[in-house]
């Protein structure tokens, strides 16, 4: 499971891959911040950037 923070609200976005992260992230966006203008690609440098594995506690 791949994890990212949204830069913008701290919410946490999960799915099974970086591809799949990016278009949840993206989605996320579009949805929760559609003024920030953030696109697909701008969403995939953020996961290449800051996404991690999710680990049990």
């Amino acid at each position: 499971m791949r994890v990212i923070e949204c830069d913008l609200c701290g919410e946490v976005v999960q799915a099974a891959d970086d591809d799949e992260l990016t278009g949840a992230l993206a989605a996320h966006l579009a949805e929760r911040h559609a003024d920030a203008g953030v696109g697909e690609d701008q969403a995939r440098g953020m996961v290449e950037r800051e996404a991690y594995d999710a680990t049990d506690a």
